[in-house]
């Protein structure tokens, strides 16, 4: 089956917060663009949402191909930081599944 996002939650593999604490907003704006002006454009792949008292970040796997280095930066520092990772259906995705196929 296709996963059509992944959700990283803002909690390690082992269950601590992760920090600091605004992570969410920092990943959104390091995948934005910015145009003349610091005119800010988000990628429409990536969002920002809270499940479970805990902040997300929802990758739209489409990323995969539209901006293959914005997915793998993306992916890769919800690995690098062990950060649980769930698909659309909240079924865990293990740390370095992230490769998985879209």
């Amino acid at each position: 089956m296709k996963t059509p996002a992944i959700v990283i939650h803002g909690k390690t593999v082992d269950g601590r917060n992760f920090r600091p604490s605004d992570w969410t907003e920092r990943l959104y704006y390091a995948v934005a663009s910015y145009g003349p002006h610091g005119q800010v454009t988000f990628n429409p792949f990536v969002t920002i949402k809270m499940t479970d008292d805990s902040r997300c970040v929802v990758v739209d796997t489409r990323l995969r191909e539209q901006d293959p280095a914005v997915f793998s930066f993306v992916t890769g520092f919800a690995r690098d930081n062990q950060l649980q990772m769930f698909d659309q259906d909240n079924r865990p995705i293990p740390t370095g599944g992230a490769r998985m196929a879209a």
